[in-house]
């Protein structure tokens, strides 16, 4: 996936030097610098242009029952501006139409972590509706593990989880 990036803004990159040359011919005093600052500007728009619409394609792209539970926006020092405007680089999706009742207050369901430019993590859990919690767990045979010896724990998108799970 990588490689297509890099070389979509190396075209970016030809793309902009193309269009300066013209400017470059018909004027006779444009700088020297001037192509390869177009090229370089053509470059870091397009990677600026792939950063900010990874999150919406990568989540239209996500099949029926497939629900974005949390978001994690990143600013960095080496990206300036993602200070003016903090984009997307995980996600964290719930499959709801694959959820398994364990017990009266367990059910199962998968959570998909989604990150830049790395493959899907999944992720068994098991969310206790009545505690409004939820344990990872290793096994994809819920109904061998003991529910008590989990780690039970609340994260930032626990209770959305919840109740799409749940259905309350």
């Amino acid at each position: 996936m990588m490689f297509w990036d890099i070389t979509a803004m190396v075209f970016a990159g030809f793309l902009f030097a193309g269009l300066a040359m013209p400017i470059k011919l018909f004027y006779k005093k444009t700088p020297k610098w001037f192509i390869p600052t177009m090229a370089g500007l053509g470059m870091l728009s397009f990677q600026i242009l792939s950063e900010y619409t990874w999150y919406p394609t990568t989540k239209s792209n996500l099949p029926d029952g497939s629900v974005v539970v949390a978001t994690v926006p990143k600013s960095t020092w080496f990206r300036p501006w993602s200070y003016i405007k903090p984009n997307v680089f995980q996600f964290v999706v719930l499959d709801t139409k694959n959820t398994t009742t364990i017990s009266d207050n367990v059910k199962q369901a998968r959570l998909y972590f989604f990150e830049r430019r790395l493959p899907v993590q999944e992720l068994p859990v098991l969310f206790d509706c009545q505690s409004k919690s939820q344990a990872y767990i290793q096994s994809t045979n819920a109904s061998q593990i003991d529910v008590a010896q989990l780690d039970w724990q609340q994260l930032a998108y626990t209770d959305e989880a919840i109740g799409l799970v749940c259905g309350k």
